[in-house]
């Protein structure tokens, strides 16, 4: 099983595959200064109190909440109900018994009801991830480039190994290489 961030990461890299090492190693390094930059960027010119995509779901679920009926329990657990269903609130612990807001760390529908009938600001019960400082500082991890190969240090007991390529058999049957190429 792979994660969407590794399949976007070997499709960036499909055609540095089929180089050397270092300079495979260097397309990734590239790749990363890139994403880094422009994501630094994003993050430092989002003038919103939280990220572009969470703000959008903050909306929605804003949305959600307008025919939710509010009834207080104690200064922090609300009981909200929600056509024939009925959630429990407890802003102190920022929980739901939806559990999307424990889920998300971003007030749901019914949590988003309670906010609002205390007059509270939202962003203020969003965790701190979906905001662009900490997208910044996210970023600010410097990939350095590497310096021309007549700079390397490399020690003569290193220079010296041969490295040769695993053994391969290969498979029967027609390679996948040559299939896509038809």
């Amino acid at each position: 099983m792979t994660s969407n961030i590794a399949e976007c990461i070997n499709g960036k890299l499909v055609a540095a595959r089929e180089l050397p090492l270092f300079y495979l190693l260097e397309e990734v390094r590239k790749m990363f200064g890139r994403w880094n930059c422009t994501n630094r960027r994003n993050g430092t010119y989002t003038f919103t109190t939280l990220e572009k995509a969470f703000q959008q779901l903050l909306s929605i679920n804003e949305c959600k909440s307008l025919r939710m009926m509010v009834e207080p329990s104690t200064k922090f657990v609300y009981i909200v109900h929600d056509q024939s269903r009925r959630f429990i609130i407890d802003l102190k612990k920022k929980t739901c018994s939806c559990r999307m807001f424990q889920m998300d760390e971003i007030p749901c529908p019914h949590a988003w009801a309670v906010l609002k009938s205390k007059s509270l600001m939202p962003d203020d019960f969003c965790s701190d991830l979906f905001k662009p400082k900490t997208v910044v500082k996210t970023y600010d991890v410097i990939v350095d480039p590497l310096p021309d190969e007549s700079e390397w240090n490399i020690p003569k007991h290193i220079s010296d190994e041969v490295v040769l390529p695993p053994r391969y058999k290969r498979p029967p049957g027609r390679s996948k290489k040559s299939e896509t190429n038809h």
